[in-house]
């Protein structure tokens, strides 16, 4: 019998708090996954359809397993006290009706060369922070973009994230947080496909929270991809609290709550959270196209990684400080507008967050710990 022909393969952290090894095959066979020399034959989690040409298979992994390979590729393998950790997020190339990036460009889509940066950094867990696929029009007049796919495919996905990734995927098993160009109407049908750490690949307006344990660590993954920055929508709301009041229970020991909308300056996380987040040490965000610290009274600072490759905005950092309604801001925001990455290292008081550009030189330095975090200016 043939071995299926593996186009690309991770482990992620799913929904169930449990490693899994994620392959994409280009037959209609999944392969058998191997832990530690056991077989562990993967399920098919998603067919072939018409804009994906490829079969998605899963398999859980058992916590310690110290070697897992699907065919001839080894994946990294679980990790249970990760003491440094990558956070990224919104790496796609932009390519919309009016403007793009020129994907072909390292210099203008740094993503290629973050994702083999990170991979050079050794790291025990990626987290990403949302947004994936931003090649969601067809080139634009005059941009230098032309030819490249465009839409919710399995091109685009390859383009934007799967192909690019590959060095991520073999250096550091990953959790994987949904953005809103995930939403149902734009990406979410290759997000589900491919990425979401949820059993179901049906597309869905708002997934469960969950929580991963990583030896005195827990990281809380909340899907805000529809959540409105600036009106807070009373349907929604009702959702979010009921959300929300499983994200408190979730919170144990030292905890990250992570999601890509920054639930200080989204009208709809703030009118539902409450003091869900008081148990937090941190929350880490994307969603702003840029590095952003910022301490708030009575609640875990917000950290913002939003540098991964995609379109920066300005460092309008000082703004957002004003944009989190009734909640007080504490001291100046630190915000640093370059293309990057951020390496977060376990130390005795807490973390260190070295700011990273694109060939893994560090600009910026933080320390995060006892619930606040304070950065050097840039160098």
């Amino acid at each position: 019998m043939l071995l299926a022909a593996v186009l690309s393969a991770w482990l992620q952290y799913a929904a169930d708090g449990e490693p899994h090894a994620r392959a994409v095959v280009g037959d209609a066979t999944c392969p058998v996954a191997s832990a530690d020399g056991r077989s562990l034959p993967m399920r098919e989690r998603a067919g072939r359809a018409a804009e994906f040409a490829d079969v998605v298979c899963d398999v859980a992994i058992p916590a310690g397993t110290k070697r897992v390979r699907i065919g001839d590729r080894t994946l990294p393998a679980p990790v249970r006290h990760p003491g440094k950790i990558v956070v990224l997020g919104d790496t796609g190339c932009r390519v919309s009706a009016l403007s793009a990036q020129s994907c072909s460009d390292p210099d203008a889509w740094p993503f290629p060369q973050i994702a083999l940066a990170i991979a050079a950094e050794h790291p025990a867990l990626v987290v990403h922070v949302g947004d994936y696929l931003y090649r969601e029009h067809a080139c634009p007049p005059l941009a230098r973009c032309a030819d490249t796919p465009f839409g919710d495919d399995a091109a685009a996905w390859y383009a934007d994230f799967l192909a690019p990734a590959a060095p991520l995927f073999a250096s550091a098993p990953l959790l994987l947080v949904r953005g809103n160009h995930e939403e149902c109407a734009r990406n979410g049908t290759g997000w589900f496909r491919y990425l979401d750490a949820h059993a179901t690949t049906a597309c869905s307006a708002a997934t469960e929270p969950f929580g991963v344990d990583f030896g005195g660590l827990r990281i809380v993954a909340f899907d805000s991809a529809v959540a409105e920055d600036r009106s807070a929508d009373p349907a929604r709301t009702i959702v979010y609290k009921k959300q929300f009041a499983t994200v408190r229970k979730l919170a144990k020991g030292p905890s990250w709550f992570v999601t890509h909308r920054p639930p200080y300056i989204n009208d709809d996380e703030r009118t539902a959270m409450g003091d869900a987040l008081a148990p937090f040490d941190a929350v880490l965000s994307g969603h702003v196209h840029m590095f952003v610290a910022m301490n708030v009274e009575t609640l875990p600072p917000l950290l913002i990684n939003g540098e991964g490759g995609t379109k920066l905005d300005p460092n309008y950092a000082a703004f957002l400080g004003l944009a989190t309604g009734d909640l007080h801001v504490q001291g100046s925001v630190f915000g640093s507008a370059h293309f990057g990455f951020g390496v977060y290292t376990r130390t005795g008081a807490g973390w260190t967050i070295s700011l990273r550009d694109p060939d893994g030189t560090e600009r910026a330095r933080c320390t995060l710990a006892s619930r606040a975090v304070h950065c050097t200016p840039e160098k």
